[in-house]
């Protein structure tokens, strides 16, 4: 590798979304330096954001999330891409987009406090029935803030909407339909596939 690749990975809750960068982290890392990492941040502000999650809305929180994510650019994801690493990134813009859009904060406004921040390589947005993820996430021991208050219709729409006003910002979405362990499997194939062509 001559450069440094970053990738996003978003979607609804329940999509599988951490299975899937578990499998193309496991696979790219047999040939490439592959580093993981997620927002909110696993630093103790990116701790303190999570645990407002449903005590701060708008654009409170949004200024919230924006911080924690200058930061985890400054101090992860730049010096990873310097050493030319692939970063892989659980959430990113679009989730902004999604959530705080959901809490009453209009798109533009979104993009406005986060419009300086790099543009991943590329942008993955899982998708599953609706009724699949009800499903998943009824199984789960506990909901967040947002799972609690949105449906599964209103976040699937947001991430659709997400992508279709980043992609007049530069961003390259591959969006994969993940309902079945099959549908898994061919999108970390189709996602190496994009990334080697990419480095070549």
């Amino acid at each position: 590798m001559n450069k440094g690749i970053f990738i996003s990975v978003e979607g609804p809750n329940g999509t599988g979304k951490s299975t899937f960068i578990k499998e193309l982290s496991t696979k790219l890392s047999r040939c490439f330096p592959v580093t993981v990492t997620r927002e909110p941040t696993e630093t103790p502000f990116g701790e303190f954001v999570k645990r407002n999650e449903g005590a701060l809305k708008g654009m409170e929180y949004a200024r919230l999330i924006w911080a924690d994510r200058y930061y985890h650019i400054q101090q992860f994801i730049l010096p990873a891409l310097a050493e030319k690493k692939i970063v892989i990134s659980d959430r990113y813009i679009e989730s902004s987009i999604v959530l705080q859009g959901f809490d009453g904060v209009p798109v533009d406004q979104v993009w406005e406090l986060n419009k300086d921040f790099i543009i991943p390589d590329i942008s993955i947005i899982l998708l599953a029935d609706n009724n699949l993820l009800a499903d998943r996430l009824q199984q789960r021991d506990a909901l967040s803030d947002f799972e609690k208050r949105m449906t599964r219709n209103q976040e699937t729409e947001g991430y659709r909407i997400a992508a279709d006003f980043l992609a007049g910002k530069g961003f390259r979405h591959l969006i994969f339909q993940n309902n079945t362990k099959e549908d898994l499997e061919k999108s970390i194939i189709d996602v190496i596939d994009v990334i080697i062509s990419t480095i070549g």
